[in-house]
């Protein structure tokens, strides 16, 4: 179970999905090396307009209309942008261009919280790093087309904003390595939870599958580890079976025991990688209120026995190949429940080793 080089950095710790309730980088930032300093991400402030989840890393989409959300293949200067694009895109696979000098590159206007943490962390040397951006189902299902379709229904369109986010969350890996050799980088997948429901009528496994394997690919191939987030349930099987994801984070608190249900593909995912159990309710704020890092470290005993007792791994076998998170992010909350879910968080990871004791 434990091949993997990165198991003994990573097992059991603890790291944030990335939003804040907060509209100061670095405040956000101070939070997070407090609190999260072993694997500290960059803040994501949503409260920020330029910060949305679609919105912050389109720059660069020919033909991208930031002020309607959309992809517009009917501007004049598309076809041209498109053709510039491909020839940014190549340039960098395969000519090995810098990417820092293209498109694909996170400028400080783009995500300001990036290099807050570059700044604020240039000293610190963390055992890992976390990077995120939206992932391309749920950006290309988000944007739209002139004709309100969805941008994922047109192939060659959908290829555009593939390719953006590989080599986007591929500058990250590069960027923050700067900061520790083991860098993660989650897609964020919230559209997923929709995923063969009416609402992606005519979406395809296989298209979804082919555009999730090459964003994790682009970040494998740059040495990070692949990770995705997914805030619902969905086919879990898809992601814990057929994609090159290393990471899995979820809403274990409320979707736990669907994800445990896959219990056969969930051995064979342990593997080769983790799972990020989502334990601390970000989503629910009643049910944040309520919990206690007691409580939570109860219900995570509970869920690894289960656990084990269907795969028939061990509880530590299956510890040692978790990571503990939020549900979600926390850019919804009150500034004094986002305080409430960083403390419950530490807490729970400083209380839990792979051997399942304190440590001391």
């Amino acid at each position: 179970m434990n091949s993997n080089p990165n198991v003994n950095k990573l097992s059991g710790k603890a790291l944030l999905i990335g939003s804040f309730p907060l509209r100061d980088h670095r405040e956000a930032v101070r939070l997070i090396l407090e609190y999260t300093p072993e694997i500290p991400c960059w803040p994501q402030l949503p409260k920020l307009p330029s910060e949305g989840m679609l919105l912050q890393f389109s720059r660069g989409l020919p033909g991208f209309e930031p002020e309607r959300l959309m992809l517009n293949p009917e501007r004049e200067d598309f076809e041209e942008d498109r053709l510039r694009f491909y020839e940014e895109y190549l340039a960098v696979t395969e000519a090995g261009a810098p990417i820092s000098e293209t498109r694909f590159a996170l400028l400080p206007e783009d995500a300001p919280g990036l290099y807050a943490l570059l700044e604020a962390a240039e000293d610190r040397r963390p055992p890992a790093v976390k990077g995120q951006i939206t992932g391309p189902f749920t950006l290309a299902t988000g944007l739209k087309l002139p004709d309100g379709r969805a941008v994922f229904y047109e192939p060659e369109l959908r290829d555009l904003v593939v390719k953006l986010v590989a080599l986007k969350a591929r500058f990250q890996v590069e960027t923050l390595r700067k900061l520790s050799e083991t860098v993660i980088i989650f897609f964020d997948e919230p559209a997923l939870s929709g995923f063969g429901s009416s609402a992606f009528m005519g979406v395809s496994g296989e298209e979804v599958l082919s555009s999730l394997s090459e964003v994790a690919e682009a970040v494998a191939a740059a040495g990070g580890i692949p990770g995705i987030h997914v805030c619902g349930n969905t086919d879990w099987s898809l992601l814990l079976s057929n994609t090159p994801f290393r990471i899995i984070n979820f809403d274990a608190y409320d979707f736990s025991e669907k994800f445990i249900s896959y219990a056969k593909e969930l051995k064979e995912f342990l593997k080769r990688g983790f799972v990020a159990w989502g334990l601390v309710p970000t989503l629910r704020a009643e049910a944040l209120e309520r919990e206690t890092p007691e409580t939570l470290s109860e219900r995570l005993n509970a869920l690894l026995q289960e656990t084990a007792r269907r795969t028939g791994l061990s509880p530590e076998e299956i510890l040692s190949r978790s990571l503990l998170t939020p549900s979600c992010g926390m850019g919804t909350l009150s500034p004094e429940l986002t305080l409430k879910a960083l403390k419950d968080l530490r807490a729970l990871s400083f209380t839990r080793s792979p051997s399942g004791r304190t440590p001391v």
